[in-house]
């Protein structure tokens, strides 16, 4: 099951916390095809954190994935990111055409991190 989009083209649903289980939840809601590499990337960045001791590959799960919500949650943010990686990597773009679909990803990303506070 998706979440249905606004007639306003908002957010499908507000930016949640940075914590593992919202954000999980998120995903199922809004980018269902994701949610077993959400589950993966978890359990390995537990691992890592474990192994090693420190809460850096927890923080950097959390800040990929509440980034990934943060840009899936608008589904127009989300088609315009897909377009724009799509031209990025076509072999015939032009240097004007991959410029501009670089330039989009990157204002996309930016976005994204502003609202998640990074």
């Amino acid at each position: 099951m998706t979440a249905q989009h606004l007639e306003d083209d908002g957010p499908l649903i507000p930016q949640p916390a940075m914590t593992r289980e919202a954000l999980r939840d998120a995903v199922r809601r809004i980018d269902m095809a994701h949610l077993a590499e959400f589950d993966r990337e978890c359990h390995a960045a537990f691992d890592r954190a474990a192994e090693t001791g420190a809460i850096n590959p927890l923080r950097f799960f959390l800040i990929k994935w509440a980034t990934h919500v943060a840009i899936h949650r608008w589904p127009a943010r989300a088609a315009a990111l897909r377009e724009a990686e799509r031209a990025a990597g076509d072999p015939a773009a032009t240097e004007e055409r991959f410029r501009a679909a670089m330039e989009t990803s990157s204002r996309i990303l930016a976005e994204a991190q502003r609202e998640i506070g990074q």
